[in-house]
């Protein structure tokens, strides 16, 4: 009988040990991607304007903050008050490194971040 309960004590530490392991894990992985701000969804209002970038572009919206833009249907918009709502994005390091001129030109001295376009509305034919 002592044997049975040992075997079943066992048993059951082997199959709860796992799923302890995963539960803490998976709550670490949920903290560090939540201070990324990977993926939150945003949207900002500005004027669109061409980037030094192939095929970028950006705006600065209300509150000073620049947004590197990326998606489709932004070329037809340029010049235009817009607003758009997408998942703001962390790029690779090496993406990063390789536009950080272009992004610091564009923005000043402004807070900057990327934003991968989900909807594009046009406010204003015109930025002003």
């Amino acid at each position: 009988m002592g044997r049975i309960l040992l075997r079943c004590a066992f048993g059951l530490s082997l199959i709860l040990l796992p799923l302890a392991v995963f539960g803490q894990s998976g709550s670490d992985m949920g903290q560090s991607g939540s201070s990324m701000n990977s993926g939150q969804s945003v949207s900002a209002t500005g004027c669109l304007q061409k980037g030094q970038e192939n095929g970028g572009y950006y705006l600065t919206d209300e509150s000073g903050k620049t947004w590197e833009l990326m998606g489709s249907g932004l070329a037809a918009h340029v010049g235009h008050k817009i607003t758009v709502s997408g998942s703001e994005m962390q790029g690779s390091k090496s993406h990063e490194t390789k536009v950080e001129s272009a992004e610091k030109s564009e923005a000043g001295s402004n807070q900057h971040a990327d934003l991968k376009v989900t909807n594009v509305k046009m406010v204003s034919e015109s930025c002003q």
